[in-house]
């Protein structure tokens, strides 16, 4: 896999777009034939990082669009650990995006790799695959301190991955069931006597002294905030 570093400055290029924000690494994977995957990888292979920015993200599809996987399922290795699982390219897309934070740490090229999960039935499209780090802007003594971790911990760097840049099955998924599940409990409070989604509870003076707890002293026990829970909750 092709490791491309972006300078946290990317050239004085303005963020946005498919172009990594500062502090975090971006797999891209695409469709070796799609030419807008082609035009993307060409342009983040030779530093085109404003051709990276404006090249344009693939569009969601329409609700109710069935979305299947058009490659081999892959997983994601950063020095020996597998950071995620069972990726694929959805079936109609040119390439698709994931970011991972990423503290700016040492981390070869060669720590990152791809896992395929090959199976009998040939997948409908050939991949191939690109990942673009760009570390945050560091004070030299975070840089020291980065560089006092173990080169085989580089792993540790990278964080979990953040909403993808483009739409995939799971965030599909994700988001349905997450709708789904909101309407279900705005439901059930609405007709069960709970408190409705535009209720608000104020604490009091005295709640927030007692959290907080005097100065200099400590703040509330779990056993306090157990207990000013249960006195929120009979009111």
């Amino acid at each position: 896999m092709d490791v491309v570093t972006v300078p946290p400055d990317a050239g004085g290029v303005a963020d946005g777009g498919l172009l990594p924000p500062a502090g975090s690494v971006v797999i891209y994977v695409g469709d070796a034939s799609a030419p807008a995957w082609q035009r993307l990888r060409a342009a983040a292979l030779s530093g085109a990082w404003q051709t990276v920015r404006d090249t344009p993200v693939p569009q969601r599809p329409a609700p109710g669009t069935q979305l299947v996987a058009a490659s081999l399922a892959f997983d994601l290795v950063c020095a020996g650990h597998t950071l995620v699982r069972d990726l694929a390219l959805p079936h109609g897309f040119p390439f698709r995006t994931l970011t991972f934070p990423y503290t700016g740490g040492p981390l070869r090229d060669t720590d990152f790799s791809i896992v395929e999960h090959t199976g009998s039935d040939r997948p409908a499209v050939d991949i191939t695959y690109l990942m673009m780090r760009r570390a945050p802007q560091l004070t030299r003594l975070e840089l020291q301190l980065l560089d006092m971790e173990h080169p085989d911990d580089g792993y540790l760097h990278m964080r979990r991955p953040e909403p993808c840049q483009t739409i995939t099955t799971m965030d599909m998924i994700t988001d349905n069931i997450q709708r789904a599940a909101q309407h279900a409990v705005n439901e059930k409070h609405a007709h069960g006597g709970y408190a409705t989604a535009g209720a608000t509870a104020e604490l009091s003076e005295a709640d927030i002294q007692q959290i907080a707890g005097e100065s200099g002293e400590p703040a509330a026990t779990v056993a306090d905030l157990l207990a000013l829970r249960r006195r929120h909750f009979a009111r």
